[in-house]
C-alpha cells in the first residue's frame, strides 16, 4: 500500500513539472511574436519580433552620405525559426512520453538566441559600411525568457524521469557547453573572416607583402612571418628555461629553496600583459638600442624585444605544468634508475623527463598558445609596422593588427580584420593538431 501511495505522489509530481514544462513552452512560442530585439541605428529605431526577423527582408537605413537596405543575415532567419519550433516538438514530445527528447529540443531551443546574438553583428558591420557610427542593439525580454525558459522546460522535462536522470542530463549538458563553445566560435570566425577572402583574393591575402588599408590593399605575409618567428623565438628561449626551472623545482631544490622561487613563478603568472609590455618598453627596448653590436643598426622596437617579452610569459606556464608532471613521475622509476648505478642527472634526464613527456609537451603546447595570442605586451615593443621580419627591425603580428585598428575599421577593411582572426585560428588549430600528434606518436613508439 505505501509502495501504491509512493508511486502514485511520484506520478503526480511528474504530471506537475511536465505540465509546468508545457506552459512554459507555450510561453516560448507566444515570445516568437512579441518584440525580441530593438536595433538603433543613428537617429532610427526598429523593434523587431522574432517573427518579423524571419520574414521581413530588411532594414532601410539612411546614413550622412549613404543609404541602403541592411538585409537580415541567412542565419539568423534560421535560428528564430528554430526558436519557435523546437518549444513546439518538446512539447509534442512530452505529450508522446519522450521525456528525454523533449529535453533536448527545449534545450536546443534555448540555444537559439545566442546565435542570434552572434549573427547580427554582421548587420552592425553593414551599417558601419554607411558611415554610421551611432548603433546600438538591444535583446528585450521575450529573447532573455527564450534562453532561460528552454533551459528550464529542458530540466523539467528530464526531471520526470527521476533525480538520477536529471544529474546525468546536466553533467553531458555542460560538457556539450564547451564542445558547443568551440564550434559556435569556429562558424562564427569563419563566417565573419570568408566575405574578405572572397572579395580579395586567398593567394593576395596571404602572400600579399602590403597592407595599406587606406589603398584598400592588403596581404599579411609579413603579419604572418613575423608571428611565426616572434612565436619560435619565444619558444627557443623559454622553453629551455622553463623546463630547467621545473626540474630544479621538482628534483634538486632544497625544500626552503624551493618555497623561495615558488611565489616568483606564481607572481610572473599574475602579471598583467601590460606590465610585461611597461617592462619591455622601458627595459628591454633601451638596452637593445644602446647594446654595442646593436647600436645604429635598430631604435630598439623589434622582433627581438617581442621574442625577449614573449620567452619570459610564457615561463610560468611551462614551468607549472612541467614541475607537476615530474612530480607525477613515481618514485619507484627513480629509485629503479639509482639502484642499476646511473648518477642523479642521468635519473632526471633519461628516466624522469622521458616519463614525464606528455605532461611537459602539454605545457609547450600552452605556452605556444600564450606566445601566439598575446596582444598588449607585443603592441609596446614590436614597432607596429607591417615589414618583412628581421631580428631588429619593427614588425607588426597578426594580434597586433587586429587590435590596432579594429577601433576605427570599417567595410572591407574591418572583413579583412576579421579574416586575419580566422589566419589565427586556423595557425592555432594546426600547431595544437601538431602537437597532439607528434604526441601520440610518441606514446605508441614507446609502447612499441
Amino acid at each position: 500500500m505505501n509502495s501504491a501511495e509512493n508511486a502514485l505522489k511520484i506520478q503526480k509530481k511528474n504530471n506537475v513539472k511536465k505540465g509546468l514544462a508545457i506552459v512554459l513552452g507555450l510561453i516560448s512560442v507566444l515570445a516568437f511574436f512579441l518584440p525580441y530585439i530593438q536595433f538603433v541605428f543613428k537617429n532610427t529605431t526598429y523593434v523587431v519580433s522574432a517573427f518579423q526577423l524571419a520574414t521581413i527582408r530588411g532594414f532601410r537605413v539612411h546614413g550622412p552620405a549613404l543609404s541602403g537596405l541592411v538585409t537580415i543575415p541567412f542565419l539568423t532567419r534560421i535560428s528564430v525559426v528554430a526558436g519557435v519550433l523546437l518549444p513546439i516538438a518538446g512539447i509534442v514530445l512530452l505529450f508522446l512520453k519522450r521525456p528525454v527528447m523533449a529535453g533536448t529540443a527545449f534545450v536546443l531551443s534555448g540555444i537559439t538566441p545566442l546565435i542570434v546574438l552572434i549573427t547580427t553583428s554582421s548587420i552592425q558591420t553593414a551599417v558601419t559600411q554607411l558611415n554610421i557610427s551611432k548603433i546600438s542593439i538591444a535583446y528585450l525580454w521575450p529573447s532573455i525568457y527564450m534562453l532561460a525558459g528552454g533551459i528550464v522546460c529542458a530540466i523539467l522535462s528530464i526531471w520526470t524521469q527521476g533525480t538520477e536522470k536529471l544529474a546525468e542530463s546536466i553533467f553531458l549538458v555542460f560538457s556539450c557547453v564547451s564542445v558547443g563553445s568551440v564550434i559556435l566560435i569556429t562558424v562564427y570566425i569563419f563566417a565573419a573572416g570568408s566575405p574578405a577572402i572572397l572579395q580579395i583574393g586567398l593567394g593576395q591575402f596571404l602572400f600579399g607583402r602590403t597592407w595599406n588599408a587606406e589603398a584598400g590593399v592588403f596581404g599579411i605575409l609579413p603579419l604572418i612571418l613575423s608571428s611565426i618567428a616572434g612565436t619560435v623565438g619565444a619558444i627557443l628561449l623559454g622553453v629551455p628555461v622553463g623546463i630547467l626551472t621545473a626540474v630544479f623545482l621538482a628534483e634538486t631544490a632544497k625544500p626552503r629553496l624551493a618555497r623561495l622561487v615558488h611565489p616568483a613563478i606564481e607572481l610572473l603568472a599574475g602579471i598583467p600583459s601590460v606590465i610585461y609590455g611597461f617592462f619591455g618598453m622601458l627595459v628591454i627596448v633601451p638596452a637593445i638600442r644602446s647594446f654595442p653590436p646593436f647600436r645604429n643598426h635598430t631604435i630598439g622596437d623589434s622582433l627581438l624585444a617581442s621574442i625577449l617579452i614573449l620567452a619570459i610569459m610564457v615561463l610560468p606556464t611551462i614551468v607549472s605544468v612541467t614541475e607537476t608532471s615530474l612530480k607525477a613521475v613515481p618514485q619507484a622509476y627513480r629509485e629503479a634508475s639509482l639502484a642499476l648505478g646511473a648518477t642523479p642527472t642521468a635519473t632526471i634526464f633519461k628516466v624522469s623527463i622521458p616519463a614525464a613527456k606528455s605532461g611537459i609537451l602539454a605545457g609547450v603546447i600552452l605556452g605556444v598558445g600564450r606566445a601566439i595570442g598575446e596582444t598588449m605586451a607585443v603592441i609596446m615593443v614590436a614597432g607596429n609596422v607591417a615589414n618583412m621580419p628581421s631580428i631588429l627591425g619593427t614588425v607588426r603580428l597578426l594580434t597586433t593588427g587586429i587590435a590596432m585598428e579594429m577601433s576605427y575599421a570599417s567595410g572591407l577593411h574591418r572583413q579583412a580584420l576579421f579574416t586575419i582572426g580566422l589566419v589565427l585560428f586556423v595557425f592555432i588549430m594546426i600547431v595544437n593538431i601538431s602537437f597532439t600528434y607528434i604526441s601520440k606518436k610518441g606514446v605508441q613508439m614507446d609502447a612499441e
